[in-house]
């Protein structure tokens, strides 16, 4: 009896079993994920720390804000005039004028909690008169993006507050950020500024 004969010979067609892998791999999609989050990742994650950026700088001038407030209660007081007619006379080549600051610094800073640098912190106390016409200079040159240093420098009056007078308090101090093209208060050394100011009127004390 004959047998049928296999048509089979040797291995599958290898021009075939390559067209068979090509078309595989076009319509596969192993890896899309991968290559998707590489392509959005780095700006998402760009975008999140931008974000707790902003927020910790706004944190932080809230803070500021309200630690201004709190020390400038003594001056509104007269509580911190007072303690300073006490202070002994000033080291040599320091006024009392740049020792009433400093302690007013101090006031301001300590058994508080801050998330900038309390010994960079720069604050004007300015007494006025009441028909004086007076807006506070700004305390950045915007020209040089530095700290103003004319026709004062800032960071280095104090006038002292006296009964039932127009107060202004300044403060302003460096905080850095890592994404500073996104705030206009950059200074050139690539730091934010947070600033903070309040102006009242003195109680009538003795």
């Amino acid at each position: 009896m004959l047998r049928p004969c296999s048509t089979h010979r040797g291995p599958p067609d290898a021009r075939g079993a390559l067209r068979a892998r090509i078309a595989g791999f076009a319509s596969g999609r192993d890896g899309a994920t991968a290559v998707e989050f590489a392509l959005v990742g780095l700006p998402f994650l760009c975008l999140v720390a931008a974000i707790i950026e902003t927020a910790l700088a706004f944190f932080a001038g809230q803070v500021l804000d309200n630690a201004v407030s709190s020390a400038s209660r003594q001056l509104y007081t007269g509580q911190f005039q007072a303690a300073r007619a006490s202070d002994p006379p000033p080291p040599a080549g320091k006024s009392s004028q740049d020792v009433a600051l400093q302690k007013f610094k101090e006031g301001l800073c300590n058994g508080r909690v801050t998330i900038f640098s309390c010994s960079a912190l720069k604050i004007d106390v300015l007494a006025m008169s009441d028909s004086a016409d007076f807006t506070p200079p700004s305390p950045i040159d915007a020209g040089s993006r530095s700290w103003r240093s004319s026709p004062t420098v800032f960071g280095t009056q104090y006038q002292n507050p006296g009964s039932n007078q127009i107060v202004i308090v300044q403060a302003a101090v460096e905080f850095p950020v890592f994404f500073g093209f996104l705030n206009p208060n950059t200074l050139a050394n690539g730091k934010r500024v947070l600033q903070s100011t309040v102006a009242f009127r003195t109680e009538p004390f003795q």
